[in-house]
C-alpha cells in the first residue's frame, strides 16, 4: 500500500483514524503500533508518545532541540530497515505526541544520526528532525562558519565517542559557548564529521548528511596532512580560551623553555600531536588496556603499531594506535609480544624462555592466543599489524 504525504502538513496534528482513512486502511488499528511499514512502500512511519499510559511499557522517548531520542520496540521490528534507510532510498517519517490520547504532530522526514543496537533490550536511536527544523537547520548550517570554528568542532570530534554527539553532552555545550554557536549547531557539525569520516562509511555507521559537504574540506585537509591539521586545531582551541599551547599543556614533559626557533616549534607540535593521539586512542578503547582490561588512565599508553618514526603519514591515524598498559606497551615495543591479524596475542620465543618463572603465566602466558579487546571504532588496521608480525621472533 502506497501512502501519500502530499496532504499531510508538517507541524499539524492528526489522529490515527484520520490517517488511516487518508491512506486507505480499513481501520485505524492498522496504525496502532509504534513502527508502521506500509506494504510495498519505501516508507517507515514512527508513531511516538513521550508520556504513555501507565499500563503500558514506558520507553525513554523524548525530543531534545532538533533531535528525537527513541528506544526501539522490544521485538526490534524494522530496525535493520531504519539503519539502512539512507542507503536503500527509504524514508522515515515521524508522528509525535507528548502524552497519550491526544493527536500526533507530524514532524516530517527524519534521519538517524546515531544508533546503539541491542538484542536483549530496546535499541537506542537518535534521529535528526530534518524537515520540521528545515528553516532552523538551514540557518544553523548556512550561517557563516569560519574555518577556525569548524576546526574547533573537528578537534572535539576526534576526542568524543560516537555515542556522545548530541547537544546534551557537556563537552559540546562548553565548546559551543567558547566559539559562539548553539549547542545544537555544534552537534549538527559533529554529526556532519561523522558522516564524512571514511571509517564510519566503511563500517556502516551513522552520521548526518545534510550540510556535510560544507565541512568536507576540513576532513580532506586532515586526510592530506594529519599532523598539521590536528596541530592547527589545537592552536585554535587554545586561542578561543585566550591561552597558548604551553599554558594548556602544563605537564613537565611539555617544557621547552630551553629550545629555540624552528626546533622549539617542531618539538611543541610533536608533543601536542602526541597528546591528542593519546586522547583519541584512550577514548577509542574506553580507557582500557586492550590485553589486560586495566582501566586506570595514568597507567595506559597510546602505543603505535607502526612506530612514530617509521611512517609520518600514519602517525596520527587511530587505526595505527592501540591502548596498552605500560607493561604490555613495553613488551610490544621490544618484541616480547605481538598481535596477529586475527587480533590474538603472540608471545616471543625469547619471553617463553622464562616460562618457569611466576610472572610469566600471571602476566603473559594467561593471554597467549587470546583476542585483544577490540574497540567499536578504529580497530587496528591489519596491514599495520602485519608490519609488526614480519619483525616478530615467533
Amino acid at each position: 500500500m502506497l501512502v501519500s504525504f502530499d496532504s499531510i502538513i508538517i507541524g499539524k496534528d492528526y489522529s490515527r483514524k484520520f490517517l488511516a482513512e487518508a491512506w486507505g486502511y480499513a481501520a485505524f488499528q492498522a496504525l496502532a503500533r509504534g513502527v508502521v511499514t506500509p506494504k510495498g512502500d519505501s516508507k517507515i512511519i514512527l508513531f511516538v508518545t513521550a508520556e504513555k499510559q501507565g499500563s503500558l511499557e514506558q520507553y525513554a522517548d523524548k525530543l531534545i532541540d532538533e533531535y528525537l531520542h527513541w528506544e526501539g520496540p522490544n521485538d526490534h521490528f524494522a530496525e535493520s530497515r531504519m539503519v539502512n534507510a539512507r542507503s536503500n532510498g527509504e524514508e522515515i517519517h515521524l508522528f509525535f505526541r507528548s502524552i497519550h490520547h491526544t493527536n500526533f504532530i507530524y514532524f516530517g522526514k527524519i534521519e538517524i544520526v546515531n544508533v546503539q543496537l541491542e538484542s536483549r533490550q530496546p535499541s537506542k536511536f537518535i534521529f535528526h528532525l530534518n524537515d520540521y527544523y528545515a528553516d532552523t537547520t538551514y540557518k544553523t548550517i548556512s550561517d557563516y562558519w569560519t574555518r577556525e570554528q569548524l576546526l574547533a568542532v573537528f578537534n572535539l570530534y576526534l576526542k568524543l565517542p560516537p555515542s556522545k554527539l548530541d547537544p546534551s553532552n557537556y563537552e559540546i555545550k562548553k565548546l559551543a559557548s567558547l566559539i559562539g554557536k548553539s549547542d545544537s549547531s555544534v552537534a549538527v557539525r559533529l554529526n556532519n564529521f561523522a558522516f564524512v569520516d571514511p571509517y564510519n562509511q566503511q563500517h556502516g555507521m551513522i552520521g548526518l548528511e545534510e550540510g556535510a559537504e560544507q565541512i568536507r574540506s576540513i576532513w580532506n585537509g586532515f586526510m592530506a596532512n594529519q599532523e598539521d591539521t590536528i596541530y592547527e586545531s589545537e592552536q585554535i582551541v587554545a586561542s578561543y580560551q585566550d591561552k597558548t599551547l604551553e599554558e594548556i599543556y602544563t605537564d613537565t614533559a611539555f617544557q621547552v623553555s630551553d629550545l629555540k626557533g624552528d626546533y622549539k616549534i617542531r618539538s611543541i607540535k610533536t608533543r601536542v600531536n602526541q597528546n591528542v593521539f593519546r586522547k583519541i586512542i584512550l577514548k577509542t578503547y574506553s580507557n582500557r588496556c586492550a590485553i589486560s582490561g586495566l582501566n586506570q588512565p595514568e597507567l595506559l599508553i597510546a602505543g603505535h603499531i607502526v612506530p612514530w618514526a617509521v611512517n609520518k603519514e600514519e602517525r596520527l591515524n587511530p587505526e595505527n594506535g592501540i591502548c596498552l598498559s605500560h607493561l604490555y606497551d613495553r613488551a610490544y615495543e621490544t618484541g616480547l609480544i605481538c598481535i596477529d591479524t586475527d587480533y590474538k596475542v603472540l608471545i616471543s620465543r625469547r619471553l617463553k624462555q622464562e616460562v618457569s618463572k611466576d610472572f610469566f603465566q600471571r602476566f603473559f602466558g594467561h593471554f597467549e592466543h587470546k583476542s585483544i579487546q577490540l574497540p567499536k571504532t578504529y580497530q587496528p588496521k591489519k596491514e599495520f599489524l602485519e608490519y609488526r608480525l614480519t619483525r616478530f621472533d615467533k
